[in-house]
């Protein structure tokens, strides 16, 4: 079973297999914190292109309230985010997960991002961060989130 220091130790290429070959594991409830893992080596990911949607997640507190369905950065009053869940094929990855769809948000940009959770227990997910695009192009990092207090 993975862990946050587990996780926090994989590879790139590791991470890849644990998203692609993990259960789904239960439907996340409350409030969980983040961390970015690793960013993928995809074109979008590369300085010149698309960087200010990593350097956030990069830098600031963030984390997501499944129940409210918001994420937030730095406190969860910060709500920046709304999204709704829905469970099927990643559109990145061999791979089924939850998918984080921002059409209902207020953010000026909800119509271009978009992100996976892969649920590995009640308290632990693997996400996988990005744009509404196609495989190596949308896919920008790994990120964790962990049950918070």
């Amino acid at each position: 079973m993975e862990t946050v220091d587990s996780l926090r130790s994989c590879t790139l290429a590791e991470l890849e297999r644990i998203f692609r070959e993990a259960p789904l594991g239960p439907r996340p409830s409350g409030r969980f914190e983040g961390e970015v893992l690793h960013r993928v080596d995809a074109a979008a990911t590369r300085p010149t292109a698309e960087r200010w949607v990593i350097v956030p997640f990069e830098r600031l507190r963030f984390g997501i309230d499944f129940d409210r369905r918001v994420w937030f950065f730095v406190h969860p009053r910060l709500r920046v985010g709304r999204f709704r869940v829905e469970a099927g094929r990643s559109r990145w990855r061999d791979a089924e997960t939850l998918r984080l769809r921002y059409d209902v948000s207020r953010l000026p940009v909800r119509g271009h991002l978009y992100d996976e959770v892969k649920p590995l227990s009640a308290d632990l997910c693997l996400g996988l961060g990005g744009l509404e695009r196609g495989e190596g192009e949308g896919d920008l990092f790994f990120f964790l989130l962990r049950r918070a207090g």
